[in-house]
This record gives C-alpha cells, sequence and structure tokens, in this order.
C-alpha cells in the first residue's frame, strides 16, 4: 500500500468519523421550539450514517456486517461513501451558514470555537470524499488495465 491510498484511507476514515461528531455538534446547537424534531431527526440521520461509513471504511463492527452489507450496501463501496460524505458535508456547511445568519439577524452572538469545530467536521467530510472517490477511481482502472468486461458495479442483490 502506497502512501497516497493509506492518506486516502486516513481521510476518509476521519470523514466517516467527523459525521457522529457533527451529529453530536447538531444535537447541541437543537433549539427547544418547533424545530425540536428537525434537529433530533438530522443528528440521528448524520449518526446514523456516519456508523454505516465507518463501518465501511474499518469493518470495525464485525458483528453487523452482513446487515450492512444487505441493507446498506452503498457504504461498502467507495463511490457510495464518496457520495454520502459529499452530500453530509455540503448539507452541514449549509447549515451553519443559515444558523449563523440567523443569529447575526437577529443580533445574538456565534461562538467562533463552536464553529470552528463544524467547520473542521464539515472539511474533514469534504476531504474523505475526495478521498473515497479517488480510490472508486483507482479500483475503476485496475478493472480495466485487469481486462474485466461487464459492470464494474454490479452489486450481488439476494432475493
Amino acid at each position: 500500500m502506497s502512501s497516497a491510498e493509506e492518506g486516502a484511507a486516513l481521510a476518509g476514515t476521519a470523514g466517516a468519523c467527523a459525521m457522529p461528531v457533527i451529529a453530536v455538534l447538531a444535537l447541541m446547537e437543537v433549539e427547544f421550539s418547533a424545530s425540536v424534531l428537525h434537529g433530533l431527526t438530522r443528528s440521528l440521520v448524520l449518526f446514523g450514517l456516519g456508523l454505516l461509513c465507518l463501518q465501511g471504511e474499518t469493518r470495525l463492527f464485525y458483528r453487523h456486517h452482513e446487515l450492512v452489507q444487505d441493507n446498506f450496501g452503498f457504504a461498502l463501496k467507495p463511490h457510495g461513501r464518496g457520495i454520502s460524505y459529499l452530500l453530509a458535508g455540503l448539507f452541514c456547511v449549509g447549515s451553519r451558514a443559515a444558523s449563523v445568519a440567523q443569529a447575526t439577524a437577529a443580533g445574538e452572538n456565534v461562538s467562533p470555537t463552536f464553529g470552528f469545530a463544524w467547520y473542521l467536521c464539515c472539511l474533514a467530510m469534504l476531504l474523505g470524499s475526495a478521498a473515497s472517490l479517488w480510490a472508486w477511481r483507482g479500483q475503476r482502472r485496475a478493472a480495466y488495465m485487469e481486462g474485466e468486461s461487464g459492470d464494474l458495479d454490479a452489486y450481488y442483490i439476494s432475493s
């Protein structure tokens, strides 16, 4: 394994770990109003997606691998994780920007430390996205070089 592949694996794992961290940060940001359900749902989805992608990156939860493979196959493929990191990262950047704009319009103070931690997690997710998509591109290139034909991304579908 080359140093570039190790760096890509590290960036992917950092992106997967950033999702549950940002879910906890989003949970701390929930205001007790009509949007509590939205905030809790956002945190739950980010936390679950982060754990799924962490399973895909590291195979950390050995007992739950078949469950993830059968129901969440995208988390085991580099392009599936890359798209997940990209969508979550862009959503979180936009969500924080809207939250800061709303707070400044209301004349409230915004914590720079909280914002730094939030944007650091967003950056980790976006770097993890780039690393996962780069790894996927390398896998596709290797498959073409070996002369495999047919659909390279075919999933096994159990019935």
